[in-house]
């Protein structure tokens, strides 16, 4: 497998984010390397040829994990991105909302031990 270098990686980066975000450039400083590792988890999971999913819906799984996991910065990116690819003002609200849906429920799984203590 022929493996960019971490300077082709970076340009590739900024082509199809508009910026290297803050994390990977602080990341680059300590080791260039993360941008390969990166760019490699990219390509085996989102940019996968087997992807079931067209390339909005993977970015849009995306931003719901890095919304759900607090990532600003990753939904900033991502956000930008996917207004390249034509996301609308209307689906990124139903995101928010499938998301704030999402994370409720999860609360009350959450819950369940402490509401199961009511049970006798």
């Amino acid at each position: 497998m022929n493996v960019p270098t971490p300077e082709q990686v970076e340009q590739m980066m900024i082509e199809k984010m508009g910026a290297l975000p803050e994390s990977l450039n602080l990341a680059k400083a300590v080791d260039p390397r993360f941008l390969i590792e990166q760019a490699m988890s990219s390509k085996f999971s989102v940019q996968d040829e087997k992807n079931p999913f067209d390339p909005k819906t993977s970015m849009l799984i995306m931003l719901a994990v890095s919304m759900t996991l607090g990532s600003d910065e990753c939904a900033e990116v991502q956000t930008r991105m996917l207004k390249k690819m034509g996301l609308t003002k209307e689906e990124l609200a139903y995101l928010v909302k499938i998301v704030k849906h999402a994370h409720a429920s999860a609360v009350m799984g959450k819950a369940k031990a402490a509401l199961k203590t009511f049970e006798d």
